[in-house]
């Protein structure tokens, strides 16, 4: 924790005339304190950075930002340090030849070697694609500001740049479509349609909030009792902060009898000013629908034992059937359910900005995933090899990986990335891994009739199902007639590519 804590506790500021934050809006500025001489105080927090980064038209500015970003808490190249050789000593008493092979053992991915060849296959996928991106984000520096080479810290404002003029998408004009209320039954309806369930809101159900509501969940066709789930979705003083899915009790049998599924759903969702439910960003539209797949999926496990029920799964599939349905937040037809304009929500999203929205997903995807995969890379070789020199480690990672783009002079880092740090540590793959497998399932099963009963019915009943019962690998197999494959992912992101 102590590592979580430096980061936590770091107060470092940089300051910067209002010519230097050129392109910056005016909402960024109400938040930024002043110092005396009139400058004004940037912290060096993400949600200050990240505006920067994507936002400000002065590459001096970005560059100090991202540098100054980078080096944060030089004394946590030791913490991790040390970390990592605790770790590797736990592992060596448990009878692992290092901290990677532990961790990895009871996961999907089975082992540090498949590990490695999954992300090197990926990422060798994408190289094709990410240089097309990145001669395009060259180019556009090159017009605005001369020969300044372009750097890593370059990419998110470049990037956002080119997505903004080829997508044509104003994501303002785009959340007048999604009323929460409206965007909350047209998840209700895919999950209905896919799944075969229908829910029921109970009134007068006991809850500790005015604004928590409790839910049924029935079969559509037999009409059984399936699990109940609570909403607590508005924001409020003292909540818990975070927005995330927790199993209240898991399904099982019981002395003949089942012990039905409960789940909460927290998220922190805003109200307008007169009390009505709001608009919802796109972002959180597609949260909100991720967030009910657990929901159903804690649900519909219908595991024996509650060890292996609810969400008691291996978590390199736990995200597989979430990020699989938030496909649904980017076709037309899904999309006009749970959409519609606040004034008059019998008018659903345009055709057109779906298209937009598809494009958004896609475009210049290679470069980021690239830069995922790059510290994918760095946290399962430390955790898998002893007295990494890490800031060498990560030298030759932007090299190999980045196709040439050097990390940034001066900064480390390793000393501000705290998934390897604590909850992540040699399994930041796991999320890239989840994606790769939803795209499969995506492609094969339900791309080309998004509201197929039978295939849903099928995914309910053969991968919802068994829980934590049966080996994932198998689940998946049993559904898709084969093993599964990377190959749906690779064709996505180089057929959807913008360049």
């Amino acid at each position: 924790m102590r590592y979580i804590r430096n980061l936590n506790g770091d107060s470092t500021f940089l300051l910067f005339k209002d010519v230097e934050l050129l392109g910056l809006p005016p909402d960024f500025f109400k938040d930024l304190d002043k110092a005396e001489n009139g400058k004004f105080k940037v912290l060096l927090k993400s949600h200050h950075m990240s505006p920067i980064l994507e936002l400000c038209k002065v590459g001096s500015t970005r560059k100090s930002v991202a540098t100054a970003y980078g080096r944060r808490c030089e004394v946590n190249l030791s913490v991790l340090e040390k970390l990592v050789q605790l770790r590797h000593k736990l592992a060596r008493l448990l009878g692992y030849s290092n901290y990677a092979e532990y961790a990895v053992d009871c996961r999907m991915a089975n082992s540090s070697a498949k590990v490695f060849e999954f992300l090197e296959k990926i990422s060798g996928s994408l190289t094709e694609s990410a240089s097309k991106e990145l001669s395009l984000l060259k180019e556009l520096k090159r017009k605005e500001e001369g020969e300044i080479a372009f750097g890593i810290e370059d990419l998110p404002y470049y990037a956002k740049r080119i997505k903004e003029n080829q997508c044509d998408l104003d994501f303002g004009v785009l959340k007048q479509y999604f009323p929460i209320s409206l965007v909350l039954s047209g998840i209700f309806k895919i999950c209905q349609d896919l799944f075969g369930l229908r829910f029921e809101e109970m009134p007068d159900a006991e809850v500790w909030h005015q604004d928590v509501e409790l839910y049924s969940v029935f079969d559509l066709s037999s009409g059984e009792l399936m699990g109940y789930f609570y909403l607590d979705i508005y924001t409020r003083e003292g909540k818990y902060g975070h927005t995330c899915v927790v199993p209240l009790q898991n399904g099982s049998w019981i002395n003949s009898a089942r012990q039905i599924p409960v789940a909460l759903l927290i998220s922190q969702l805003h109200k307008r000013a007169d009390g009505n439910p709001g608009l919802l960003r796109f972002s959180e539209v597609v949260n909100l629908l991720h967030e009910f797949g657990h929901v159903v999926h804690h649900i519909c496990n219908r595991a024996t034992f509650a060890r292996f029920s609810g969400l008691r799964l291996d978590p390199d599939f736990l995200e597989i059937p979430s990020l699989l349905l938030e496909n649904w937040c980017y076709e037309s037809s899904s999309l006009r359910l749970i959409s519609g304009f606040h004034q008059d929500i019998t008018k659903p999203i345009e055709d057109e900005m779906c298209k937009s929205l598809k494009r958004w997903r896609s475009s210049f995807s290679a470069l980021k995933l690239k830069q995922e995969i790059l510290y994918c890379l760095f946290d399962q070789i430390i955790h898998s090899s002893e007295n990494v020199d890490m800031i060498g480690l990560l030298k030759h990672l932007h090299s190999k990986v980045l196709l040439g783009l050097p990390m940034l002079e001066g900064t480390n880092p390793a000393s501000c990335f705290p998934r390897t740090a604590i909850g992540y540590e040699a399994m930041c793959y796991s999320r890239i891994w989840s994606e790769v497998f939803a795209t499969d399932i995506f492609a094969m099963k339900f791309r080309d009739d998004l509201f197929n009963q039978n295939v849903g019915m099928h995914f309910r009943n053969k991968v919802l199902g068994p829980g934590g019962g049966k080996e994932p690998l198998e689940i998946l197999t049993d559904f898709l007639g084969r093993e599964p494959s990377i190959q749906a992912f690779v064709d996505s992101k180089s057929h959807d590519s913008l360049v």
